[in-house]
């Protein structure tokens, strides 16, 4: 059984935190997509000739 604790300013600091994290999160991942788009798909690898 879920119980509510009300939190009084504690709660619209945690509510206003949890807020800012998310659209932090946001950022940062699309940042990183971003990112790994330009480097995918990744090159073929080069053979060079060996020897004399």
């Amino acid at each position: 059984m879920a119980y509510y604790v009300p939190l009084g300013p504690r709660g619209l600091l945690l509510w206003i935190g949890t807020f800012v994290i998310g659209i932090w999160g946001g950022a940062v991942y699309r940042l990183a997509h971003r990112r790994r788009a330009w480097s995918l798909p990744a090159p073929h690898p080069v053979t060079l000739p060996v020897g004399d």
